[in-house]
């Protein structure tokens, strides 16, 4: 009889703790997949809507870590488009708008006539034709969700807008939000001459080291203010730090409870086996062959649970993607470094649950297990 069938005869002897165990280690790595999946996803969805407009850096407060960095003069666009190896730039303000009966969603305004606007496909309908025109350009899964088509009305805060076109871009949180000219947006919050970001496109013959001291030099000139690639722009933004740190805390609160219920589970399963135990070590088998039985056990009872988990938190975020509150914003990323990461969760769970409980069996002495009833 081979070890792993031994192993696998051991868990179906006893089928309600072992089930109990693996419907407990299913439930937290679901979580650890769904979570890690969202905050990898909502990272992804930033970076994407940067890398879709083609811009290369983004110049942004130092102090701007929020979703929603606090407004700064669009001034700063005159210093940037003087700088060599600054090709184009287009200033962003964007808001948080709660639009009649759908739910909250992102309206950006962009200035008119920049590089920003040339990624777009429009649908139906038309770009701007300038900078305070009252139009706005509905996203084609927003459009869905709000029931809006080319020539009707909007309300955001107190005033109509038109809405001049639908469109549809590489990055799926753009499909979900609304842009208007810059001069709309800043008119419609008071925030005139008002810019959140401004997004860069530099020389495309700069290497590494010349776009590093582009960056210094910029940052020279515009003192409290810092150059972000895209990636770091995403990784800075204290919501997806957070939403990071909350996968993180769930996966270390899923390992230890897992593991002390699979350390349960199998220690629970030595006692009431030392006789057979004792019987295996006294007909010549190693206490290192003890040991890989019982982790054996422990590990097979944790993958599976691991399994099962991987696929219910896969179901979870495909139900959440297609929720009013997520949907169009945010793409939950499915990636294997998401889905190993939680298969491995389930295997330390599986090593750590199992220690104590080898260890406990190894050092049995053949005689005292045989003589346990």
């Amino acid at each position: 009889m081979s070890l792993l069938t031994i192993v696998f005869k051991n868990l179906r002897h006893r089928p309600t703790r072992s089930l109990l165990t693996a419907v407990g280690i299913t439930v937290g790595i679901a979580a650890v997949v769904a979570l890690t999946g969202l905050a990898s996803g909502f990272q992804k969805s930033w970076e994407d809507s940067y890398r879709a407009r083609g811009t290369d850096l983004i110049l942004a407060r130092v102090t701007s870590r929020d979703p929603l960095p606090t407004p700064f003069s669009m001034k700063v666009t005159d210093t940037l488009r003087a700088t060599p190896g600054i090709t184009a730039t287009g200033g962003v303000l964007v808001d948080l708008m709660s639009i009649e009966d759908s739910p909250t969603i992102l309206v950006g305004g962009w200035e008119a006539h920049s590089f920003l606007w040339t990624h777009l496909h429009v649908d139906a309908g038309r770009l701007p034709a300038g900078e305070n025109e009252k139009v706005i350009m509905l996203g084609s899964i927003a459009a869905e969700v709000m029931k809006k088509k080319v020539g009707d009305t909007a309300q955001l805060d107190t005033e109509s807008f038109t809405v001049c076109g639908i469109y549809t871009s590489e990055s799926l949180s753009e499909n979900g939000a609304i842009v208007m000219p810059l001069g709309s947006l800043q008119a419609l919050t008071t925030k005139e001459g008002m810019v959140n970001f401004v997004n860069m496109k530099v020389d495309p013959s700069l290497d590494p080291d010349e776009l590093a001291r582009l960056r210094e030099r910029i940052e020279k000139q515009l003192p409290g203010f810092e150059t972000f690639s895209t990636t770091e722009v995403s990784q800075a933004n204290i919501a997806v730090q957070i939403s990071k740190g909350m996968s993180v805390a769930t996966s270390l609160i899923a390992v230890v409870v897992g593991a002390v219920g699979v350390m349960n589970t199998v220690l629970m399963s030595v006692f009431e086996r030392l006789h057979e135990i004792g019987v295996l070590l006294a007909i010549g088998w190693r206490r290192r062959r003890i040991v890989t039985m019982i982790l054996l056990e422990s590990v097979v009872l944790s993958v599976l649970g691991g399994i099962a988990g991987t696929i219910l938190g896969v179901i979870a975020l495909r139900i959440l993607e297609w929720t009013p509150i997520l949907r169009g914003r945010i793409a939950p990323d499915l990636s294997f470094l998401v889905l190993g990461g939680a298969m491995a969760v389930s295997v330390v769970l599986g090593v750590l649950g199992g220690l104590y409980p080898a260890w406990i069996g190894s050092r049995m002495s053949p005689t005292a297990a045989l003589r346990y009833e």
